[in-house]
């Protein structure tokens, strides 16, 4: 009875001891896992970024509706194309879109085209040529992908034509969308942006409003005039919608981000002129993640700026070949494309979460 006491005391204690080691172990790891972060000197840091709820666990349909990931950096990570004429050439780039493929739809605005490469920057082809008949396009700033129609329908802000162009990608054959709204033609529009139900918002950038259009593309509500005041703008560039329905919309002459509800309610604004982190100088475009972070090119400022649906900053990135930031899309992978007008390309970045 003694000899089973002790042998069985001497086995409670090697399985204490080594339950011990295994958790000094199991720290040592944990602390390694802490120390292994990205270069500081590659990577930009965020103010204070969105955190979890901890311990929440669940079974979640998309990423749309989870709270958001936080952004733990962006790093550059290569550059496709190059200035010209030729294939997988740009000269002025300016709206991107990616389709379901990881396809890049360029806005070709100094060549009057619009491009379609892969993410490697490898030619795909290529849509018009300068004219104003249809399928022609006269300095195209803006394009927008649809899917929610029966077929792929690609939507072009043909900005020197003074109207909005479309084609299925059956037949490829344009059309026009309009040139006049509420009896205004449109002047110089350029930003182009799908919503949750397939409508098609435009930018009518010189007559300072934005249009909605219905999926059977019949201008459903007109919103906008010039001037400085909530429902007022300067030069609107571009907009995006979010997955509740709220419309983001770049006023460039105003320097500022302005959100409206799915019925056109303002809701806020945030952004005035100025380099700091929250400022802007001659924004350009916008775009969303999958969380429903907004990405905008603060073209005058030379870089990126993310904020959150409320308006909040997040981060800042850029390049030091980075010259005027215009168009920019965000891949399901966490790549951002930006079209470098300046340059003539487009920088490719990576988001770390």
């Amino acid at each position: 009875m003694t000899n089973k006491r002790r042998s069985s005391s001497n086995s409670g204690s090697n399985a204490a001891n080594l339950g011990r080691k295994y958790k000094k172990i199991y720290f040592l790891l944990f602390l390694l896992c802490l120390s292994c972060t990205l270069p500081k000197s590659e990577i930009t840091q965020p103010e204070t970024p969105p955190v979890t709820e901890k311990g929440a666990i669940g079974i979640l349909l998309s990423n749309r509706e989870r709270e958001p990931s936080p952004i733990v950096g962006i790093i550059y990570v290569k550059t496709l194309g190059r200035t010209g004429q030729g294939l997988a050439e740009f000269q002025r780039p300016f709206g991107l879109a990616i389709d379901e493929q990881n396809r890049i739809y360029v806005a070709d605005a100094g060549n009057n085209r619009v491009q379609v490469i892969d993410d490697t920057g490898g030619f795909i082809t290529e849509f018009g040529g300068r004219g104003w008949q249809r399928g022609e396009f006269d300095h195209p700033t803006d394009i927008a992908l649809s899917f929610q129609r029966s077929y792929r329908h690609l939507y072009v802000a043909d900005t020197g034509n003074n109207r909005v162009q479309y084609c299925n990608f059956i037949d490829q054959i344009f059309y026009v969308l309009t040139e006049t709204v509420d009896d205004t033609p449109l002047d110089q529009p350029e930003g182009i942006g799908i919503g949750r139900n397939g409508e098609v918002y435009v930018v009518d950038t010189r007559n300072h409003r934005w249009i909605e259009f219905n999926v059977a593309g019949v201008p459903v509500a007109t919103r906008g005039s010039f001037g400085r005041g909530t429902e007022q703008f300067w030069d609107p560039t571009d907009l995006a919608v979010d997955t509740q329905g709220n419309i983001y919309i770049v006023d460039a002459g105003n320097h500022l981000i302005k959100k409206y509800d799915f019925s056109g309610n303002p809701i806020g604004t945030w952004g005035s002129e100025g380099d700091k982190l929250g400022q802007l100088r001659e924004p350009k475009c916008i775009a969303l993640d999958d969380w429903n972070y907004l990405y905008v090119t603060d073209s005058g400022n030379r870089r990126i700026q993310v904020f959150a649906p409320d308006g909040k900053s997040i981060t800042e990135f850029s390049a030091p070949t980075l010259l005027e930031p215009a168009g920019i899309a965000v891949s399901k992978t966490g790549h951002v494309f930006v079209s470098d007008a300046e340059a003539n390309d487009i920088k490719v970045f990576q988001v770390f979460r």
